[in-house]
């Protein structure tokens, strides 16, 4: 082989190796692009997070009274039909008083015949003793005399009451409202036999208000120790999907319900229908406003969820550091270390200043006054009352702060390695929840982390397991 053809060949021996290096660096390169982790993040900011609890209810009149008979009859005339609207004392139906018109005659008579016995068992007597006095009579004579009037007495008694009884029943005939309302069940018709025996059959129901109406929700044993009086709640109806309607909690019964081994609790929400757009029977899905914050931090769920594969780094950072700020307590009732307006843990210290300005008000009305010293128990039960009306605590609930770890990324930053922060964390509405301590606004929080090939994180855990209430 002459020269030409070696340097071809060594040319093309080169080029291969050249090529084969290029294909080497190539796919070495994509593999380990391939192995980079993959985040997906979301960001800590600022908001609102309510707190709620699920129950389904049924609506109903406030007051709803069922009008029956305690007579039989045959209805003759009705006066009302569905939704009317009645007055206490208004006639509704009358039945046949022919019977108990004769039963009343009948009765009159008895008694006639029982006055005419008493009035010749007194002349009687009167002359029996007028001839005993006279020695013409024996005393056995005279006795029996004052018996017989004493017979008669009481017969005469037991027809009064007869008659009584009949004028009872045919007054019973004409059957009228026992309160205002309206009519919102009609189960007769003219022509119709009401059987009195031993159930008084319902002819009407009258509801007195649907302006005013109430729900009765069955809340689950789970949630009834965050469910509480004076606490607000939204509601939504088939009827109208669109809209929400709005309730307070007047009652929680303490009497338990148990339906298929599921213990549950009935609560009763007043509501107000003033546009009438509510009817007796929806059924109501309720949602009970158990605590709420403004203007907290809040992160993913998710955020609280993350499972890190095996292999991937992370730095341990301690709570707090890098900027990390607590977030505003909630407006808190005063104690008695809170005697100062505006000092450090004060009453007002993470207070808007119209929550200021309504919390000066309630002192005012209770009578304390900062700077005079701690209030009385009596002036902190008031002012705590008073708050939670007027929605500036959540009624009667604190609620358990946990403590959670979390993979926050320095500066957003998806080629650093994550650091893990521990945060304590507050109430959550499902999606979200309030971050009390450890991060900051704009922090980025890892929500999933994975490395192509690698072994996959083992299952998340529930953040507020291990005893803590459910929700929702």
């Amino acid at each position: 082989m002459d020269s030409s053809g070696k340097s071809r060949l060594i040319l093309v021996i080169a080029s291969l190796l050249a090529l084969g290096a290029a294909v080497w660096y190539y796919t070495q390169r994509g593999r380990d692009a391939a192995r980079a982790p993959e985040y997906t993040t979301a960001t800590v900011t600022r908001g609102d997070v309510t707190q709620l609890v699920s129950a389904t209810g049924q609506l109903d009149a406030v007051l709803s009274v069922d009008v029956g008979s305690q007579i039989s009859g045959l209805i003759t005339k009705l006066y009302v039909d569905f939704n009317t609207r009645v007055q206490a004392g208004q006639k509704l139906v009358e039945i046949d008083p022919a019977t108990y018109q004769q039963r009343m005659r009948q009765a009159e008579a008895n008694l006639a015949s029982a006055e005419a016995a008493y009035a010749l068992a007194e002349l009687n007597a009167r002359r029996t003793a007028e001839l005993f006095q006279k020695t013409l009579v024996t005393q056995q004579d005279s006795d029996q005399a004052q018996a017989q009037l004493k017979q008669a007495r009481a017969l005469q008694l037991i027809n009064q009451a007869a008659v009584e009884n009949a004028r009872v029943d045919l007054a019973r005939c004409t059957i009228y409202s026992p309160i205002d309302g309206i009519v919102i069940s009609k189960q007769t018709e003219v022509g119709k036999t009401v059987a009195a025996s031993l159930n008084v059959p319902t002819l009407f129901t009258i509801a007195n208000d649907l302006a005013k109406m109430q729900i009765t929700a069955a809340v689950a044993e789970a949630d009834i120790g965050l469910v509480a009086e004076v606490q607000r709640v939204t509601f939504t109806v088939d009827a109208f999907p669109g809209r929400n309607f709005q309730g307070t909690i007047t009652q929680v019964r303490n009497a338990p319900k148990s339906t298929n081994n599921v213990v549950t609790y009935d609560t009763i929400i007043s509501v107000d229908n003033h546009d009438l757009k509510l009817r007796p029977g929806m059924t109501a899905n309720v949602s009970i406003v158990v605590a709420s914050r403004t203007g907290v931090l809040r992160a993913p769920n998710a955020a609280l969820r993350v499972r890190m594969p095996e292999g991937l780094a992370v730095t341990p950072v301690a709570s707090g550091k890098d900027g990390a700020k607590p977030a505003a307590p909630s407006v808190a009732a005063p104690s008695g270390n809170s005697q100062r307006e505006g000092g450090r843990g004060g009453m007002f210290a993470s207070a808007s200043p119209e929550q200021r300005e309504q919390m000066r008000e309630i002192m005012a009305e209770i009578g304390f006054t900062p700077g005079s010293g701690p209030p009385t128990p009596e002036q902190r039960e008031q002012m705590r009352k008073l708050m939670t009306e007027r929605g500036l605590i959540p009624a009667e609930q604190t609620t358990a702060v946990v403590t959670r770890t979390v993979y926050r990324l320095p500066r957003g930053d998806k080629t650093a390695a994550p650091e893990t922060v521990s945060v304590k964390v507050g109430i959550t509405d499902g999606l979200a929840s309030e971050i009390i301590d450890g991060v900051a606004e704009g922090d980025v929080l890892l929500t999933s982390a994975n490395i192509p090939g690698a072994k996959p994180a083992g299952p998340a855990t529930n953040p507020f397991a291990g005893g803590q209430p459910r929700r929702f």
